[in-house]
């Protein structure tokens, strides 16, 4: 598995590519679409996405996302951006946390995906 992360936030980076290391996936952080689109239509690709960091929502990464990327993508913000929540949620993500929630479940996120 390939952890996608899509976010500008260097805490949440380190945190991310530490649970993606602990389980025993490779990882790999970007926000710029040109540069991770190969990586949306691999379905070994586990997306996960900070609303807060995708300047053109999060449609754009869905429309370019393989089926079944999409239907395990978890997206993650504020809980008072609800409308951005709920695009994602319209534009199929898997998952739509809150960023607390994105937090206290990494590891578990991360290992409940099958190598």
């Amino acid at each position: 598995m390939h952890v996608l992360l899509v976010t500008t936030d260097l805490m949440l980076i380190s945190s991310v590519g530490g649970a993606a290391q602990m389980a025993g996936h490779s990882f790999q952080c970007d926000t710029r679409t040109d540069v991770i689109r190969d990586r949306l239509s691999d379905d070994q690709t586990l997306l996960c996405v900070d609303l807060s960091a995708v300047p053109a929502g999060p449609s754009e990464l869905a429309s370019l996302s393989s089926p079944r990327v999409l239907q395990n993508a978890i997206a993650f913000g504020p809980h008072v951006h609800t409308a951005r929540l709920e695009a994602a949620s319209s534009a199929g993500f898997g998952q739509v946390l809150s960023r607390g929630q994105f937090v206290s479940r990494l590891n578990q996120l991360l290992a409940g995906k099958p190598s």
